[in-house]
């Protein structure tokens, strides 16, 4: 356990250290470039160019677009419980909204759609079951899905329900039908974590199974369907796709999405014609939601096989537990040569190590720090799912997802809310994480809300007050808010905190020009371009302050260096 306890606190030192370099990618001073004398002319003599007739801003102080605002999207609330919430799993079918089960009516025609899973839907219903596993004190431990593949009341499921974590403290096992009756398991065949494969033995013997279809070609999108279980509206059917996880990480697993329910751990993912092709391993805990897969080939050839004999549940698995995984000499191994930053080497023995233990968040989280390591921000983001999915109150994992989405591609936006709901939940679990609550402000500043940005900065600066980039975004904030009395004293604290941080000498311009203080302005936007030659405003900013100051050689030298930039880019 000592081991265990040394190595979270050594990933989350070697992780802060990683997500450091955001900040002091962006706080430390760039190499100074001193600017040619103004007595020497920018452009040739006798070709330098006029200003143009418009001295007005240029670029208003509410509307400047900051660098450290990496987000965008619109504003959800986050579901965070430890079970399925039934209100989130819209009941498509076989129930539909107005309608009371089994022989009532729909209140509105049935849209094409809705039919089509009306239909497949009732031809499945008797096959799904929901899955709670429960302790000796009538706690519940874990809850999913599973489904019926023998006559006989053999229910497949996904292994991580009766994880070797929790094995020592399962005492029974319940199974409730679409039709509300419930059974106790039995007992169980084979619980086997790599393939995921668990099959369960109910007290009915008498029940319909699904067919299992192998060797489905994933490499190309498939259409299909996730399928869950609510004790309030019953079978839960979604429309999703599920395709091959091509990246180096993937190590056999399968991308399903869709728009309505995310389904649960052990859902099977069914075809048109109602046959299983999949059953859902993990479930990122998103509203953007991502399952990840393993195809049923495994299970399909466990039920050709003659059938082992059951033993009671006091035999699961109970090993590897996660403190065993972090003992073993593999993974102290990779772990000291990512320390030692052989990144490469690490890759590939954590690579082997998901391989051995495909449900150890800490394995996949770490495989997923080696992938930013090397610049891959796609492999990072799919380990890093994964790590939530498989330990979801870890904040340190929430957090390094929200990193990996912003780097994913770093010359645009993220599209989804899936970086915010990260933010939000790496808070919500690490308080102290001071990194995390300065991207959610900037996420917030996006969404456009103001005064919730403007409550996690106050949280940043509480926590780390020696953050130029927290006051930076504060200034912003307050500007936004017309407050530009605030924004310069926040402003100013920044550049006290760093003196070398260019855009906030360029957000000091703004604030100067908008008060009617060119000349000052034209000092701030003289540090700009002083620390980043190359800003794409900054030496227009300082050409229109020299000329309102009267300076206007100066001001014609200035936008010369603009206009010979911008024709650069």
């Amino acid at each position: 356990m000592i081991d265990t306890l040394k190595g979270m606190r050594s990933l989350c030192l070697l992780s802060f250290c990683f997500f450091s370099a955001f900040i002091h990618a962006q706080e430390a001073p760039p190499k100074l470039v001193v600017p040619a004398p103004l007595t020497e002319p920018v452009s040739p003599p006798g070709s330098e160019p006029d200003l143009p007739t418009n001295v007005g801003f240029p670029v208003d102080v509410n509307n400047y677009e900051n660098p450290l605002l990496l987000f965008q999207g619109a504003s959800k609330g986050l579901p965070m419980s430890d079970e399925t919430n039934p209100d989130l799993l819209p009941p498509i079918s076989p129930y539909l909204p107005g309608e009371k089960p089994p022989t009532g009516t729909p209140d509105r025609p049935l849209t094409p759609d809705e039919l089509r899973l009306r239909n497949l839907g009732v031809k499945i219903v008797s096959s799904i079951v929901g899955i709670r596993v429960w302790d000796a004190f009538g706690s519940q431990l874990a809850n999913g899905v599973g489904c019926y593949v023998s006559a006989d009341g053999v229910i497949l499921t996904d292994t991580g329900l009766l994880h070797p974590e929790i094995a020592e403290k399962i005492d029974y096992v319940t199974v409730t039908g679409a039709d509300g009756t419930h059974q106790k398991i039995t007992g169980f065949y084979m619980a086997d974590l790599v393939t995921g494969v668990t099959l369960l033995q109910g007290e009915l013997t008498d029940t319909k199974p699904l067919e299992l279809l192998p060797a489905t070609d994933f490499r190309s999108q498939q259409p299909c369907h996730v399928l869950a279980m609510s004790e309030k509206h019953g079978l839960v059917l979604a429309d999703a796709k599920a395709e091959v996880d091509g990246a180096l990480t993937g190590l056999g697993w399968l991308n399903v999405r869709g728009q309505d329910s995310p389904g649960a751990v052990g859902s099977p993912v069914i075809n048109d014609l109602g046959q299983v092709i999949g059953i859902v391993g993990m479930q990122v805990p998103l509203k953007s939601w991502m399952n990840f897969a393993l195809p049923c080939d495994a299970a399909a050839a466990q039920i050709r096989k003659t059938r082992a004999a059951l033993q009671p549940l006091a035999n699961l698995p109970r090993a590897p537990k996660l403190r065993e995984v972090a003992k073993d000499v593999d993974f102290v191994r990779a772990f000291e040569t990512l320390q030692m930053r052989r990144v490469e080497s690490a890759m590939r023995q954590f690579v082997n190590l998901t391989r051995k233990y495909p449900r150890s968040a800490e394995c996949w989280a770490l495989l997923g720090l080696t992938a930013s390591y090397l610049g891959a921000a796609p492999e990072a983001l799919n380990c890093q799912r994964k790590a939530v999915a498989l330990d979801p109150k870890t904040g340190l994992y929430w957090h390094q997802l929200a990193f990996a989405k912003m780097r994913e591609n770093p010359n645009s936006m993220p599209d989804t809310t899936e970086d915010r709901e990260a933010l939000e939940l790496a808070t919500e679990q690490r308080p102290n994480d001071a990194l995390a609550w300065l991207l959610l402000a900037s996420r917030r500043v996006r969404d456009g809300d103001l005064g919730s940005a403007e409550d996690a900065l106050k949280r940043v600066t509480l926590l780390a007050p020696n953050y130029a980039q927290a006051y930076y975004l504060s200034a912003y904030v307050k500007g936004r808010l017309k407050d530009y009395s605030a924004a310069q004293t926040a402003i100013s604290q920044s550049l006290k905190l760093n003196p070398g941080y260019s855009e906030a000498w360029y957000y000091q311009g703004l604030l100067f020009d908008k008060n009617a203080n060119p000349s000052e302005a034209a000092k701030a936007y003289r540090n700009t371009v002083r620390l980043r030659p190359n800003h794409p405003n900054a030496w227009k900013n300082l050409a229109y302050a020299l000329k309102k100051s009267g300076r206007s050689t100066e001001a014609k030298q200035a936008f010369a260096e603009h206009a010979k930039r911008t024709a650069k880019r």
